[in-house]
């Protein structure tokens, strides 16, 4: 079950992110475009940063509380994986 929800949430951020570069590539070039598709944390500090003059701060917040979900999911199913019992292959 916290596999779905965290892809679901994955796709989320993926969804936020994708809509911050098109910004991006529509107020900076390509350039710059180029440069946060390849880095993404370049996206989301440019994103915070001109948030309100874009009018893209309800994206940005929703961005961010779905990169803390996915931290804690993360945390969430490393726990559930080291308290599986693992079986012995022969």
């Amino acid at each position: 079950m916290l596999t779905i929800i965290y892809w679901i949430v994955w796709f989320g951020c993926l969804v936020c992110g994708i809509a911050v570069l098109v910004k991006l590539f529509q107020e900076e070039g390509a350039l710059k475009g180029i440069l946060g598709l390849i880095c993404g944390l370049y996206t989301y500090i440019w994103g915070w940063i001109n948030s309100n003059r874009l009018g893209i701060r309800n994206i940005m917040l929703i961005w961010t509380v779905l990169i803390i979900v996915l931290i804690i999911l993360n945390f969430l199913t490393a726990g559930s994986m080291l308290m599986t019992p693992r079986t012995a292959t022969p």
